[in-house]
């Protein structure tokens, strides 16, 4: 036998354990050395024998497997092993998304809030910019005569100084405006949110939907596939059979097209958390329960103490247009030197020091136009803030008498209908079973009852889009 082959032998006869090695098989046998046992052969390597018995008939198998072919099978799964396990630690994990995580993934991936921050490092740097004086000047003012004996030089240094506390103003507008950019990327994060959250009620309903569907089809497969075997023993028409078949189709049919709203929804959700697009996220089938939620107020939602914070910087641009009335001040101070020829002395050299002043009067133009303006912004943002507490207030009544009217209904179905619904499936069945009832009356209650599921489903997730839309409208999270 070559190296590293197996060899075996089955004998159907009683071959006890302790006889193993009187019942050789010649192909057992060292080449080239007949009566000699393989293992004794000085041709082979060492070997393992192994023996395994079966009973009734019994059979005895003998093998023999080198040590360097054990090496390699060993070798080879271990590699597998750690190959195995590399995959598994280097695979992506599935992302379980639920209303907890969304808000901080969404805070820390979504790239729309990436970039809107930045709005807010635009409007900090105008706020530090803003408030600051001009720089000072120097002046230099140098004459002379055409053969370069007389002549004069004048140095010096002058700054503008406003007369009023426009700088003052210029940087309160400047800070309002900073907050109002802050409060702003706030409210884009909670209309973000509020649209996950959107997203993940519609395809946790989804989820529910097809579970139904699926639990359903299931169903209606066995219920086709007993029609067609009372079919073939004659105990109902090919007609019922077929229809029961139609029906089972039709279920997934649907439950394909709730698996294609299902890949788009997904989709949706991804782009808002920020995630790769090969990324993999699944979402709990089971929605969330129903709770009383109290009325609130809607002030404190984002794009009302957005329009405050333009109140209030309206309001101070009228004080600053009041302050530009007044055009600034300037002053200087500024070093003379002069060299005139005095005949017949000779040439007399002169340094002066002075101060010198500019001051605007108070003609010609008051800033009325700038100020009319600024004071009819205010009214307007005034309006403007009203208006967005109103339409919020509107929209939170709204969304909470909707709540309580699903909530109505939810219990209406779970309690009423769908017992209901039961009972009539059970007598349908029944009345079929003993031949006083059509196959038709059975469609038709399993319709309904499926139809009351999926309007239960439907009228939980409604309770929550309500939810979320009650919450959006009270700026809570």
């Amino acid at each position: 036998m070559p190296h590293g082959s197996v060899a075996g032998r089955i004998d159907m006869r009683s071959c006890p354990r302790d006889r193993c090695e009187k019942n050789r098989h010649p192909s057992l046998e060292a080449p080239g050395r007949p009566g000699l046992p393989l293992r004794h052969s000085a041709y082979h390597r060492p070997s393992i024998a192994l023996c395994c018995f079966t009973c009734e008939p019994r059979a005895h198998v003998h093998a023999l497997l080198s040590f360097d072919q054990i090496h390699r099978f060993a070798m080879s799964r271990l590699i597998a092993f750690f190959s195995f396990c590399t995959f598994i630690a280097q695979a992506d994990p599935v992302l379980i998304v639920t209303e907890t995580n969304l808000a901080q993934r969404i805070h820390a991936q979504n790239p729309d809030l990436i970039a809107a921050r930045w709005k807010i490092e635009e409007a900090r740097g105008q706020w530090q910019q803003a408030g600051r004086g001009s720089r000072p000047q120097l002046d230099v003012q140098w004459s002379h005569d055409s053969r370069f004996r007389e002549g004069e030089i004048k140095l010096g240094v002058s700054r503008s100084f406003p007369v009023t506390n426009r700088l003052f103003w210029e940087k309160e507008i400047s800070k309002s405006l900073l907050e109002a950019a802050e409060i702003e990327v706030a409210r884009r994060e909670k209309e973000i949110i509020a649209e996950a959250k959107t997203l993940l009620i519609q395809t946790t309903a989804l989820q529910q939907r097809q579970r139904w569907l699926a639990r359903d089809a299931r169903d209606a497969d066995q219920f086709a596939t007993n029609l067609q075997a009372q079919q073939l023993r004659a105990e109902t028409s090919a007609l019922d059979a077929a229809q029961a078949k139609i029906d089972a189709a039709r279920l997934t049919i649907e439950q394909k097209q709730l698996d294609a709203r299902a890949a788009s929804l997904h989709a949706e959700l991804k782009k808002l958390l920020g995630m790769p697009i090969t990324a993999q996220i699944t979402v709990d089938d089971k929605l969330p329960p129903m709770q009383d939620v109290d009325a609130g107020t809607a002030k404190s939602r984002a794009d009302y103490q957005q329009a405050l914070r333009y109140v209030d910087a309206a309001r101070h641009q009228v004080e600053h247009e009041l302050a530009n009335r007044y055009d600034n001040m300037n002053s200087g101070v500024f070093l003379n030197g002069m060299s005139q020829r005095d005949a017949p002395i000779g040439y007399n050299r002169d340094v002066m020091l002075g101060f010198q002043f500019s001051i605007p009067l108070p003609f010609g133009n008051d800033n009325s136009g700038n100020i009319a303006t600024a004071k009819a912004s205010v009214e307007r943002r005034t309006q403007e803030a009203q208006s967005i507490l109103t339409k919020a207030q509107h929209d939170a009544q709204g969304a909470l008498a909707e709540m309580q009217e699903w909530q109505k209904l939810v219990t209406q179905i779970r309690n009423e209908l769908l017992p209901l619904a039961d009972e009539q499936l059970q007598l349908a069945q029944q009345a079929h079973a003993q031949g006083q009832g059509d196959l038709a009356a059975i469609f038709l209650a399993r319709s309904q009852k499926r139809q009351l599921h999926l309007n239960l489903i439907d009228a939980t997730s409604s309770y929550h889009l309500a939810r979320i839309r009650h919450q959006a409208a009270l700026g809570q999270p």
